[in-house]
């Protein structure tokens, strides 16, 4: 069987690079090509020709992006698995070429995706299901801290604390809950599936801006299984289909924050420590109509998200040689092998508890500081 697994921003469909974005990107499109080979697909992937030198880093039938999606339909893949953002319609266009194309979408139909791209639009269709913080079209006067957030956003982007004035846009109010970040990963089908593990999410808040740091699994916490019901009954409300997950703030209670109808960053993390091959999975049930699958956990895993925190020179071929560290799962997007100040990259780790899974990714940043001989001060670790 033939599989397309398509990352918009690797693969030249999203209008440009965003260095600050691509190394979360690749590191999904990388576990997700993984996971589909070694269970025994034919993978097939799309990369700009600007990211030519990262197809060494994937295990599968790479093609450079000439035409956009067309690149993508000449492969003619029997099914796709498509990771793109939701924010201006993108995800929705793409899976909507491709289904046109005859092809097989590992993931859920146009009007599901556009209702979880707006974040009102989501929290409308999910009241009454699932607990969520008060939320508002128009700011409030209130003295609780609220936050402010992008409708279309996808992760932390644009969140930051409510100050006025407010510029005008689409953008939702909602109230500030104190609390840990969690998110939940799933396999959906038709609107019924399983909840495959229990997040722990790394969001660092910097001058009121709000910023994805990595995950952790499990997600050790009294309320962990109130997490994943309210994650399934969210699922469970939109129709899900696919792969998707959900993100939680964990207080005193438990609220629904928001749904990525797609494979997000926490799946790297996942990877590592299920008992199962993704690939096999999505396509046993999705394609092949299996029943859902009682999936189990083994171990610890972590994906953090250091930076670089000023500029360093580096040679392109030294760049290229992070992927012989077996924890980095995407390097900083530097085509001229200077990695600018805030340059972003992926590593990930397992072990059997966290110590010992804290004490690789310190292995991993000492190999990855003396590969690109610069100093631990020159990387930012969350």
């Amino acid at each position: 069987m033939r599989i397309l697994i398509l990352e918009s921003m690797s693969g030249g469909i999203h209008p440009e690079i965003d260095d600050r974005l691509l190394p979360e990107g690749f590191a999904m499109l990388r576990t997700m090509v993984n996971e589909f080979s070694e269970a025994g697909f034919d993978v097939i992937t799309i990369l700009t020709k600007r990211l030519e030198g990262l197809a060494d880093w994937l295990d599968a039938d790479v093609h450079m992006n000439r035409d956009g999606l067309s690149e993508a339909l000449r492969c003619r893949p029997d099914a796709a698995l498509v990771i793109a953002p939701e924010k201006g319609g993108e995800l929705e266009q793409i899976t909507a070429k491709l289904r046109r194309g005859g092809i097989t979408i590992l993931g859920p139909n146009g009007e599901i995706i556009q209702t979880c791209a707006d974040k009102w639009l989501t929290h409308r269709a999910l009241r009454g299901t699932v607990p969520q913080p008060k939320t508002w079209r128009t700011p409030r006067d209130t003295e609780q801290p609220i936050l402010i957030k992008p409708a279309d956003g996808v992760g932390c982007e644009g969140i930051k604390f409510a100050a006025g004035p407010y510029n005008a846009g689409k953008v939702i109010f909602q109230e500030f809950v104190e609390g840990e970040h969690a998110s939940c990963c799933l396999l959906m089908k038709e609107g019924k599936g399983v909840v495959l593990s229990v997040n722990k999410q790394e969001i660092v808040i910097k001058r009121g801006q709000f910023e994805y740091a990595g995950s952790a699994i499990p997600f050790e916490h009294p309320l962990e299984k109130e997490c994943a019901g309210i994650a399934l009954r969210a699922a469970e409300g939109l129709g899900l289909h696919g792969y998707c997950g959900v993100d939680l703030v964990v207080g005193e209670a438990s609220y629904f924050i928001e749904l990525n109808p797609r494979v997000t960053t926490s799946f790297v993390a996942l990877a590592q420590v299920l008992q199962a091959n993704l690939g096999k999975v999505a396509v046993d049930v999705l394609v092949d109509g299996a029943s859902m699958p009682k999936l189990q956990l083994t171990g610890c895993s972590l994906v953090r998200i250091p930076k670089i925190r000023d500029i360093i020179r580096v040679n392109t071929e030294k760049l290229d040689m992070l992927r012989e560290i077996s924890g980095v799962v995407a390097p900083p997007f530097a085509p001229d092998g200077n990695p600018q100040r805030g340059s972003p990259f992926a590593v990930a780790e397992s072990g059997s508890t966290p110590k010992s899974v804290k004490r690789k990714l310190n292995i991993t940043l000492n190999e990855v500081t003396a590969l690109l001989e610069v100093d631990r001060d020159a990387i930012t670790w969350p």
